[in-house]
């Protein structure tokens, strides 16, 4: 169950799926943490969990969402992820 949390929510943050997507394709899904929300920790966590799975591309992107969320770069990424999902802002 876990792995799918955190599987949903990188298929979210790296743009690979809409979270509407994911809900027309899984009854039950749910996501780690709130991806429009995500904390550092929730992203550090989940690049602990593919370093122990061996998928390093997907740690490698994630790193870069961090180093994203430091800099202006984030506002862009959280606006284009809201609007790729139909919610907005403001």
């Amino acid at each position: 169950m876990m792995e799918e949390c955190i599987r949903n929510t990188y298929e979210v943050l790296t743009m690979k799926q809409s979270i509407e997507d994911i809900l027309d394709s899984e009854p039950k899904s749910i996501f780690y943490g709130n991806p429009f929300d995500i904390t550092d920790e929730d992203i550090n966590e989940m690049i602990e969990f593919f370093e122990n799975t061996e998928e390093y591309e997907k740690c490698n992107e994630l790193l870069e969402l961090l180093k994203a969320k430091e800099s202006a770069d984030f506002d862009m990424f959280i606006d284009n992820l809201a609007s790729e999902n139909g919610i907005t802002m403001y």
